[in-house]
């Protein structure tokens, strides 16, 4: 299955190993995401709140990091821009704009367990109870 993935659910599979992470890591899955994952995830890995959180040094979460990104093709923005004006004008929050208009260039579903991105009716959006029910 090839999905396009979501900040929030990277920040979700390094916060607690469960489902999430574990589903990440299925042979299965070929996941994207758009390049600009990156730059936000490190900055939210750079946020006390969300730092103090994950419980592991340093060294484990560059580790683990490491593994879960391995399973991700980063496409660049060039890739999709053409979508994004679009679904610009879909989605509550600005910063998941790149998410759905990756998912619209690819003509792939977005796993996502954001509320406003599942109101869209654009894109398909699975949320991690979905995915599980259909791994399962």
């Amino acid at each position: 299955m090839r999905l396009v993935i979501d900040a929030n659910i990277l920040i979700a599979a390094l916060l607690k190993d469960a489902t999430t992470r574990e589903i990440i890591l299925k042979e299965e899955l070929e996941l994207f995401a758009p390049e600009c994952l990156l730059a936000e995830l490190n900055t939210l890995l750079k946020s006390q709140r969300i730092r103090k959180r994950i419980p592991l040094s340093d060294r484990e979460l560059s580790g683990l990091a490491s593994t879960i990104l391995s399973r991700i093709i980063f496409v660049p923005e060039e890739s999709f821009l053409s979508f994004v004006k679009l679904s610009i004008a879909l989605v509550a929050h600005i910063e998941d704009a790149p998410y759905l208009a990756l998912s619209w260039a690819l003509k792939l579903p977005l796993w996502s367990n954001d509320t406003a991105l599942r109101e869209q009716s654009a894109i398909k959006v699975y949320t991690t109870v979905n995915l599980l029910d259909m791994l399962t």
